[in-house]
């Protein structure tokens, strides 16, 4: 007749140990699956930020070789118009 699981002090042992990583520990399993999961985000925004800065230096690139270029990006972004022109904005509703 085996004594019941319970009783068992290894199994005993292995409850315990785990409740207190699962729960109690300062680096807990709850603790390193948040932070897993945040450095997930922080990575993929990493990824974003690096092809932006790609895309803007294309950007800044075009820009300092090319005066029609610089002229479309002021029109288009700052709104600047010659002294003779009028400007008109229109907003698009979605």
């Amino acid at each position: 007749m085996s004594r019941p699981l319970y009783k068992n002090r290894y199994f005993i042992v292995f409850v315990v140990l785990a409740a207190w990583l699962t729960f109690f520990d300062q680096n807990n399993f709850v603790y390193q699956y948040k932070l897993r999961k945040q450095i997930t985000a922080l990575e993929v925004e990493k990824e974003f930020y690096e092809a932006e800065i790609v895309k803007l230096k294309e950007q800044k690139k075009q820009l300092s070789t090319d005066e029609e270029m610089l002229e479309k990006f002021a029109r288009e972004q700052y709104l600047m118009k010659k002294k003779d022109e009028v400007l008109f904005l229109l907003n698009e509703e979605e």
